[in-house]
């Protein structure tokens, strides 16, 4: 478990990086495809998760 320094290190390099990412239109881009991509994953294995569970029951 982190502690309260690395938490407010890493707090701090997170709201640069988004700050920079603010300024520049095609990173706003580039990360918003890359989080609507892994967001699209986990949805798609929490399905196939569920899906297998459920057949598994019958």
């Amino acid at each position: 478990m982190p502690n309260h320094s690395e938490e407010a290190k890493e707090r701090a390099e997170l709201a640069k990086f988004a700050a920079k990412v603010l300024q520049e239109p095609l990173q706003l881009r580039l990360l918003s495809e890359k989080v609507h991509e892994l967001l699209s994953n986990d949805l798609r294995q929490q399905k196939e998760r569920v899906g297998r569970n459920y057949e598994g029951r019958l």
